[in-house]
Order: C-alpha cells, then structure tokens, then sequence
C-alpha cells in the first residue's frame, strides 16, 4: 500500500482523508470545550444550545466541518474526575 512506511513496502505518502478527519475533530473538540473569541462567535452564530443547530446562520468557511464531527465530540467524550490532583480523561 502506498501509505505504508518505506521500510514496509509503501511510499510514505500521507493519507490525506484520514489527515483532514483528525484536523476536523480536533477543531470540533476545541469548539465544543474551548472558551477562545472564534469559538464563543462560532457558537453564538450556529447555535441554539449546546445540543441544537440553528437552521439560518451566516455563512462561514469552516463551520460545515466542524458540524459533521461536533455531535461525535459530544457524545463520545466525558470526564472523570479524580482526586484533587488527578483528573482522568
């Protein structure tokens, strides 16, 4: 396959579908937890709730990325928290 390692047979080359997945869902992750100027104005624009889309907002470039992963973010993470000085997650 071409995405093995060179020393596996393959070329090397970076699969760029996987790549831009886990670009994507890392973004959703921070917009979904992260309390930084482009993710409260995102929210603002494109939500209702935590849990509910608006059905017109304006446009933006990044926001239909975002939205195919942001309901796998939420339901697929949680926290555990620890002791006082631990927190798994």
């Amino acid at each position: 396959m071409i995405y093995s390692p060179l020393g596996h047979g393959g070329l090397k080359i970076i699969n760029l579908h996987h790549e831009n997945k886990t670009y994507l869902l890392k973004i959703a992750w921070n917009f979904a937890y992260s309390n930084r100027p482009w993710s409260i104005l995102l929210k603002a624009r494109v939500l209702k709730s935590k849990y509910e889309f608006r059905m017109v907002y304006r446009s933006s470039s990044f926001w239909p990325g975002i939205k195919q992963f942001y309901s796998t973010i939420l339901n697929y993470t949680s926290w555990i928290v620890g002791t006082t000085s631990f927190i798994n997650f």
